[in-house]
């Protein structure tokens, strides 16, 4: 397995669950360097603020690759959103995506969809949830296909996201689009929500697996008490995953002190 860390170049409240925290990711890549990842996920709302193969450099002098360029603060930051009512919102976040495969691409790298997918109208039923972001995503899919790089979807639980908050759930939407350019993260946060026989779920999910999001209950580092982690590493291990597997919870006491315990935890349960 590959360890990587959810990482952001911003100041943003201690409640987001990224523990890697820089001024840019040249200072991210360095801190992740001395602990030693293989990569770091990045936060990335708008691509345009990046140059690609200047980034991927940054990355690749300090050994590490890009695990995930991950979406989501589009969504918190801005209000996109590829389930919004408003059409021309979800055409922009459409383009938005884009644009996040293209930054993805050169880094030889996948994009993350979690929040992006919106939430629910009121008075939607899921049957017409699902139909709009089976539109959008399938016009996501579509260009990521063309420049061959692939788009992550993300189980979400029923107090983050609807609809798709069971790995059974999400798995079988993901599957109807007949595309292996269309994958899936797991995240132990959601399945200890969602999931009551986590090993059968990730099981069910090893054939579009490639992120494993560790988080423990309210975000925070793993402390053993609310989740079986060794169970669920040891199903990947039996399985021969090798992809990534991330760490995500909130800077907590500190940025470097939260990151430093990720990768102990990682290496002592997950390799």
């Amino acid at each position: 397995m590959r360890f990587s860390v959810c990482a952001v170049d911003r100041d943003l409240s201690p409640d987001t669950p990224f523990p890697l925290r820089g001024t840019s990711y040249q200072d991210c890549a360095e801190k992740a360097e001395k602990l030693g990842f293989d990569g770091i996920e990045l936060q990335i709302q708008d691509p345009r603020l990046y140059q690609g193969p200047e980034l991927k450099k940054v990355l690749e002098d300090h050994g590490l690759a890009a695990s995930a360029v991950t979406t989501g603060l589009a969504y918190t930051l801005e209000g996109l959103s590829m389930t919004h009512p408003d059409p021309a919102v979800r055409e922009a976040t459409v383009e938005r995506l884009k644009r996040q495969l293209d930054l993805a691409r050169e880094l030889d790298s996948q994009i993350l969809i979690g929040y992006m997918r919106g939430r629910k109208a009121p008075g939607q039923t899921d049957q017409e949830y699902e139909e709009i972001l089976t539109e959008t995503l399938g016009a996501v899919v579509e260009y990521g296909a063309s420049i061959q790089t692939p788009t992550v979807f993300e189980q979400i639980n029923r107090r983050d996201g609807d609809v798709f908050n069971s790995t059974e759930r999400t798995m079988s939407f993901l599957e109807k689009f007949h595309s292996h350019w269309l994958l899936y993260n797991g995240d132990t946060y959601h399945m200890a929500t969602e999931d009551p026989d986590v090993p059968a779920a990730i099981r069910r999910s090893l054939s579009k697996l490639v992120l494993f999001h560790v988080s423990d209950h309210d975000r925070l580092l793993p402390d053993n008490r609310h989740f079986n982690f060794r169970e669920a590493a040891a199903v990947l291990k039996e399985a021969g995953y090798s992809k990534w597997v991330s760490i995500e919870c909130k800077p907590l006491p500190d940025s470097w002190t939260a990151t430093q315990k990720g990768i102990q935890y990682l290496k002592e349960v997950f390799r």
